[in-house]
């Protein structure tokens, strides 16, 4: 079954810097994208949960900073590293952990991209609620940032949406074209969003968080990958770094289309 995930969705809530080693008092990173997702895979047998961890950090490229390798830490004490080799190679299996982890690093004009991704891990306690500290690691010395992955200003984790699926059409019986997929949105959702795929074709959108429709649209006869996607965020700044957090849910099942 295809898993996609349209797009990370995170988020931010409370930021301690604690940094050594950064270049004339000044923070190397310049935005951090940080989220979490729980992926509800609808199987013949029963639904199976999965976890992804996805960070994307910009840092600074000039002549006084070069950043070799960057490293999210989790709650859990868990570490990933990408360095300036990666190239976000798809399919590689972590020694450590046994699950696939992306790491990749491209120029943007005159900031470092750097991405991470830990796909579809059993136990979201791998990852966790807390404290993840991100460290930009150059020539001489780091930089590290601890960011409160949970609700700002409390104890609480950032909470996972509720997302159930599809209520309408009953997707385990062939389904007729035209097509209205119909669900109930979580009142704390502010990104939904669905993709489907089937027929050498896809169909996605962005839709507002209110949203509990898509539709009516024709889709060719045969079997679609169905996604509904829910998520929270979010955002703030703290030392001139922007950054968000997120948690989602995305709901991922098969369905066929009459011919």
């Amino acid at each position: 079954m295809l898993k996609h995930i349209k797009h990370w969705i995170f988020v931010l809530l409370f930021l301690v810097a604690a940094c050594s080693g950064t270049k004339n008092d000044v923070s190397v990173i310049t935005r951090m994208d940080l989220g979490t997702t729980n992926t509800k895979l609808d199987q013949e047998d029963g639904i199976v949960d999965e976890y992804d961890l996805r960070l994307s950090v910009r840092t600074k490229e000039d002549a006084g900073v070069h950043v070799k390798s960057l490293t999210i830490t989790t709650p859990s004490g868990a570490s990933f590293t990408a360095s300036r080799t990666d190239t976000a190679a798809i399919d590689q299996i972590d020694p450590e952990f046994g699950i696939e982890v992306i790491r990749g690093f491209e120029l943007d004009g005159n900031e470092g991209v750097w991405t991470l991704a830990a796909i579809a891990n059993l136990e979201y306690e791998l990852f966790g609620d807390g404290f993840y500290t991100i460290t930009a690691n150059y020539e001489e010395g780091s930089e590290s940032i601890s960011l409160w992955y949970g609700e700002p200003g409390s104890d609480s984790p950032l909470p996972f949406p509720q997302n159930n699926g599809f209520t309408e059409p009953d997707v385990k019986q062939p389904i007729t074209s035209p097509v209205t997929f119909i669900w109930d949105t979580d009142p704390i959702a502010q990104n939904i969003s669905v993709y489907f795929a089937g027929g050498g074709e896809t169909k996605s959108d962005d839709l507002p968080p209110a949203t509990t429709s898509y539709g009516p649209y024709d889709y060719a006869p045969g079997q679609w990958e169905l996604e509904l996607a829910i998520s929270v965020e979010r955002k703030g700044k703290i030392n001139a770094v922007d950054f968000t957090i997120s948690k989602g849910t995305v709901y991922s099942t098969e369905g066929v289309v009459k011919e």
